[in-house]
């Protein structure tokens, strides 16, 4: 007899990702649609492995991802997501599912605010034991620098509310050749055993060709007890990664 297959469903989504989503959906109600204006974008990424703020969660192994993003004239932007990982046992298998909504706002020629949701979702085949979570931001952005601010009241579990800070910087280096540089902070905001603080960090070189680009990035990240429930500590890798647009 053959078994039947597991199929991998994500997690329910949080209280507060329920609570948020009607305001996102009357948010995208009530602004003005602009077919003529509206961009819907897509790529499809090969890496060599996937890493979330520094952390791997496909255990070193090859990952594929699909995104679509949808930008509307009015600054409201939607997006998502979602990754297959090569496992070690079990062949390919899902690995993560994403999904955002936010609205931007130019306040310069070269500056804009946004504000936003994601919500994330991790499979049993991630490093990180599966589990998802949701996150409300704020951010600004530059020309060559950015930094947000993410909140949310359950990172991977009930009542362990997070804090995390990112700067994001890209110097165009000429001949479609582009530096960039990434780091983050994540602090847990309620004293929770088994959990500290985690940083994480990334410089690498994305080069351009066409509707296609290849990036190689230095990743890394540093946590001071178990951020993540799963063993703690620290850990460096060369990531890889090849995307074409569509």
């Amino acid at each position: 007899m053959v078994p039947a297959p597991h199929l991998w469903r994500p997690p329910a989504a949080s209280s507060a990702c329920r609570a948020v989503l009607p305001l996102c959906l009357l948010l995208a109600a009530t602004i003005p649609f602009h077919p003529a204006a509206a961009q819907l974008d897509g790529s499809v990424t090969l890496s060599s492995e996937a890493r979330l703020r520094g952390r791997p969660v496909s255990e070193h192994r090859p990952v594929a991802e699909l995104q679509l993003s949808y930008d509307g004239r009015s600054g409201l932007y939607l997006g998502g997501s979602a990754a297959l990982a090569a496992t070690r046992g079990a062949g390919v298998e899902p690995l993560s599912f994403s999904g955002y909504a936010g609205l931007v706002r130019r306040i310069s020629r070269s500056t804009a605010i946004d504000l936003g949701i994601v919500h994330s979702s991790y499979s049993e085949y991630s490093g990180i034991a599966g589990g998802g979570y949701t996150e409300a931001y704020v951010g600004v952005t530059g020309r060559n620098l950015s930094a947000r601010l993410f909140v949310s009241p359950a990172y991977f579990q009930r009542n362990a509310p997070t804090l995390y800070a990112e700067v994001n910087g890209n110097l165009d280096l000429g001949r479609d050749w582009t530096l960039l540089v990434h780091a983050g902070q994540l602090t847990y905001l309620r004293e929770h055993p088994g959990r500290g603080q985690a940083s994480d960090w990334r410089i690498g070189l994305r080069h351009q060709i066409g509707r296609a680009h290849m990036e190689a990035a230095w990743s890394g990240y540093a946590e001071g007890e178990r951020a993540y429930g799963a063993s703690g500590g620290n850990g460096n890798a060369m990531v890889a990664a090849l995307s074409l647009a569509f």
